[in-house]
């Protein structure tokens, strides 16, 4: 039973995880300004929130919510909010000064805490996120077995899946850091990466 559930899981779940959403505008932009490292770092932080949400979920925090509406509202609201703000950082190193080559890097690298935090928050107050753990997720727990358990079992499916792929993008936003630390692209991956988390924002507040 077990291997067919997963499996069911998986067709819904893996389209969702390729899917370009905010934790991977979020991954793709750290990792363009700090590397792999710092991507890999906001990774760790955005699936620390997913593992929240399904712990959430797990212990009964969707019945909360079904009971108190405003409250995923409120949750919805700061979550653009906070995309928003990553966006428009973004931009503002598009058009900011140019730096020396040598120092572009270091200079817009942020320190771990805050790379995890951006993850973190941007998966916490994903309102997308939240609907799939709440609404979609415990949909797959088979009638009559252990609800907690089974939610877990499947957090741990879709963190593993969406955190290999998050790794992939900070690999690909490390090496064209490296390579365009600097200079007219650089820019224009910022400005990109500002205009699609601001984009983002939009999308889940409408």
């Amino acid at each position: 039973m077990m291997g067919a559930v997963i499996w069911s899981f998986l067709a819904v779940a893996v389209p969702l995880i390729l899917a370009p959403g905010a934790s991977t505008a979020v991954v793709l932009r750290n990792s363009l300004a700090g590397g792999t490292r710092a991507g890999l770092e906001t990774a760790a932080g955005a699936n620390t929130g997913s593992v929240l949400l399904g712990v959430l979920c797990a212990f009964g925090f969707a019945l909360a919510l079904a009971r108190w509406p405003n409250v995923w509202s409120l949750l919805r609201i700061v979550g653009c909010v906070y995309l928003a703000w990553l966006g428009v950082h973004s931009l503002w190193r598009a058009v900011r000064p140019p730096l020396p080559t040598n120092d572009a890097m270091a200079a817009v690298a942020a320190p771990a805490h805050r790379n995890f935090r951006d993850g973190f928050v941007t998966n916490v107050f994903n309102p997308a996120l939240a609907t799939f753990y709440f609404l979609v997720l415990p949909q797959f727990v088979p009638r009559g077995a252990p609800v907690a358990r089974w939610v877990l079992i499947l957090t741990i499916v879709h963190v593993t899946l969406a955190f290999s792929w998050h790794a992939v993008w900070a690999a690909a936003g490390g090496t064209l850091a490296h390579v365009l630390a600097a200079g007219a692209v650089r820019r224009v991956l910022d400005a990109a990466a500002g205009l699609a988390l601001i984009a983002l924002a939009v999308k889940l507040i409408l």
